[in-house]
């Protein structure tokens, strides 16, 4: 159905007139006359009786009427959202954040940067570093917060922060192992571990440090699990050992739940990027994020390390 009949259909029924209606719309009667005869065809009955010099609305005509005026007002609404959305520092920002920086840095993000913009809101979807990164090239999310830089084309990355990597055991562990100072990694693989699914930035940065030892595949793997919180739990509970973010594991070894083993061969650094695609149209909510993150992002994660 034509928007451009219905349009001219919904002056003849307010203005009761073809004549009116065509020179509200700057067209001429016939071609008013047209779009109401071409309606009328389409869909099967009449919409006006012509009563001499009188245009009176059909019974179908009302229900028409009611369903185009509410989609024109629908459109009107749609118009002024956009230009909103143009302009200004308004809308909805759909983002992805790994486990980490989804669960603990971009709560901290969120509630500075709403406090400034109260017109914003978020929606973020949590996954692996791979997985998100793939749905911003994709252009599912607007940008996304990873554990790696990614390598895709056309993606735009920046370092946001960094954090120490920490090999945690439960104090139980440690303490019936007698562990004790630092400790040599031929001994720490042949303990059972936990392991962060293929695809978790965390995963990528162990099996980096350990790619002149073997890899991963000679580890005495008790469970693979999909997040953080999965692995400080089987931790907890003595599944295994695992390495894991400082980040996520503070508040554990704050409270002499966990306990970091001291493995010199994996002190490492994880670091957390800012993803995007390059050439992506960015409107002014998403372009306020990105400068608040660069400028105002350390502010904001102060305390969190």
């Amino acid at each position: 159905m034509d928007i451009r009949k219905l349009e001219a259909f919904c002056k003849v029924y307010e203005l009761r007139s073809f004549s009116k209606a065509g020179k509200e719309l700057f067209l001429s009667q016939p071609t008013i006359s047209s779009h109401i005869s071409h309606l009328e065809d389409e869909l099967g009955i009449l919409l006006f009786d012509r009563l001499g010099r009188r245009t009176v609305p059909t019974q179908p005509a009302e229900i028409l009427y009611e369903t185009a005026s509410s989609l024109f007002n629908s459109l009107d609404q749609v118009r002024s959202e956009i230009h909103m959305l143009r302009d200004n520092v308004v809308g909805e920002l759909h983002i992805g954040g790994s486990t980490i920086p989804a669960n603990l840095i971009l709560p901290r993000l969120v509630a500075g940067f709403t406090a400034q913009h109260p017109d914003v809101t978020f929606d973020i979807d949590v996954g692996d570093t791979e997985s998100i990164a793939t749905r911003v090239f994709n252009g599912d999310l607007v940008m996304g917060l990873v554990g790696s830089r990614p390598d895709l084309p056309g993606l735009e990355s920046w370092l946001l922060m960094e954090d120490d990597t920490a090999l945690v055991a439960p104090k139980s562990f440690v303490e019936s192992m007698e562990l004790d100072g630092p400790l040599k990694l031929a001994d720490v693989l042949k303990m059972p571990w936990v392991m962060r699914e293929k695809g978790s930035g965390t995963r990528k940065s162990l099996e980096e440090a350990l790619e002149n030892k073997g890899g991963i595949k000679h580890l005495d793997i008790r469970a693979h699990v999909g997040s953080t919180t999965a692995v400080i739990e089987c931790v907890l509970a003595g599944v295994g050992i695992s390495t894991t973010s400082m980040l996520a594991a503070k508040r554990y070894v704050e409270s002499g739940d966990l306990m970091v083993l001291d493995v010199p061969e994996l002190r490492t650094k994880r670091q957390f990027y800012v993803t995007y695609l390059e050439d992506r149209r960015m409107y002014p909510a998403m372009q306020a994020f990105l400068t608040y993150m660069k400028h105002a992002g350390s502010s904001a994660l102060k305390g969190l390390q």
